[in-house]
């Protein structure tokens, strides 16, 4: 098939939004020719210089990368952004920015043949752009961003960190509900692919449509497990990865940390950096939590593999998600993964791959979920290795092979039908 690609953060170094490009075109290329309209490989719309350095270096094979340059005005619209005076302006140069790469599209469709168009990214619902516009079969997504974080777990958030994620609760609620274009876009895609069953049941309640649920991202190498860590360890490793801000909320995990009886077994590895890494140092100080960790702030891949193949537990307390790359990276290494139960690790982590905590009406209840289950694995250590074993299994699910097959055999045919059976 020709498709006409939207990927608007796209690069083969970064994780999350580019990731999830990089992998959708490195992936579907081997049976599609794109064509892939892109604003970013680096920090700011119409930064690309990453991307097209690599790409003088490594061509991809059946892929025609577009880079749509901003205006004038989106330029404007983002200057307080790109200097961190007032960040939400981005949404502002963002959409208009959606203007001009539709503009774009346009001039490609009227002297080039596409079987279809496939909105990747962002996945984020409040930016859809315009390309739903085309009048070709419309595949959008897996979109998400329609949950909202849960206020128990915010209790002891800085202040700063809770009145932003309270202030994004709300108007992420009344956007997804009154956003006029939204639900223009919505009524002229013809497959929507929503990232979590929560995305999904929302879509389906607020806006009355039909989605299929499937992960943004999903497991790119090997599955394999490292065996030799379960000979007689003398501590069991936890990880814990990702930006240490309010909304991963590592917090938690340090409080749940100190209500473990057996602490002295464990060695937790912190990778990542952010703006409360100093305050959570401090914590762990406090607490006597200090010992048992290593603060590893940002590592390049080779070191963090090395890590993750060591560990035996990796865990996430996020206030909101959608499918963390982390949960990938762990499940190819045979990592099992504990998560409160909610966003995609409610429908990625099961009983044999994982521990899913429930969230609780209480704040401390929540924490002590957390600090029970790491007692009971502690307590059954042999529970570590029937996981590790039970993640290779599960990982099958989520391979980029599956995801091929499920795109060009039976999705990409749907939304082709779907758009005949409208436009008859």
């Amino acid at each position: 098939m020709n498709i006409l690609v939207m990927a608007y953060a796209i690069s083969p170094y970064r994780g999350s939004e580019y990731a999830v490009a990089w992998n959708y075109v490195t992936h579907m290329s081997k049976e599609n020719n794109l064509t892939v309209l892109f604003g970013t490989s680096d920090n700011h719309i119409g930064e690309t210089d990453t991307m097209n350095k690599y790409l003088e270096e490594h061509p991809v094979e059946n892929v025609r990368f577009i880079a749509v340059k901003p205006n004038g005005l989106t330029n404007i619209l983002n200057w307080p952004n790109r200097h961190n005076l007032f960040v939400y302006t981005f949404y502002y140069a963002f959409a208009v920015w959606q203007r001009t790469a539709y503009n774009v599209a346009k001039e490609i469709i009227k002297t080039e043949h596409f079987d279809l168009v496939h909105n990747v990214g962002p996945i984020g619902y409040r930016e859809p752009g315009y390309l739903w516009k085309l009048s070709l079969p419309y595949i959008w997504g897996p979109v998400g961003g329609a949950n909202n974080a849960p206020l128990q777990l915010m209790k002891h958030m800085p202040l700063i960190g809770r009145m932003k994620q309270t202030f994004r609760n709300v108007a992420n609620t009344m956007q997804f509900h009154t956003k006029l274009r939204l639900k223009r876009a919505l009524r002229a895609t013809d497959v929507l692919l929503t990232a979590t069953s929560e995305n999904q049941r929302k879509f389906k309640e607020v806006h009355h449509k039909d989605s299929i649920c499937i992960p943004e991202n999903c497991i790119t190498g090997k599955i394999a497990l490292d065996e030799s860590k379960f000979d007689n360890p003398s501590k069991y490793n936890i990880i814990v990865i990702g930006t240490l801000d309010a909304r991963k909320s590592v917090g938690i995990f340090l409080e749940a940390l100190e209500q473990v009886r057996n602490r002295n077994m464990l060695h937790v590895d912190i990778v990542g950096d952010g703006p409360l890494r100093t305050n959570l140092q401090e914590y762990a100080k406090k607490h006597g939590l200090d010992r048992l960790i290593a603060w590893h702030g940002h590592l390049p891949r080779a070191k963090a593999v090395k890590i993750f193949n060591s560990a035996h537990l990796h865990v996430i307390t996020s206030v909101s998600e959608g499918n963390p790359t982390t949960i990938w990276e762990a499940m190819s290494y045979g990592v099992p993964t504990m998560s409160f139960d909610h966003c995609g690790m409610h429908d990625t982590i099961c009983g044999r791959c994982g521990i899913r905590v429930p969230i609780a009406k209480r704040y401390e209840d929540c924490v002590a979920g957390i600090a029970r289950n790491i007692n009971e694995l502690l307590e059954h250590p042999e529970h570590f290795y029937q996981l590790a074993h039970g993640v290779l299994e599960c990982a099958k699910r989520y391979t980029w092979n599956e995801r091929e097959k499920l795109l060009n055999e039976e999705i990409y045919v749907m939304a082709i039908e779907n758009h005949k059976h409208i436009n008859d």
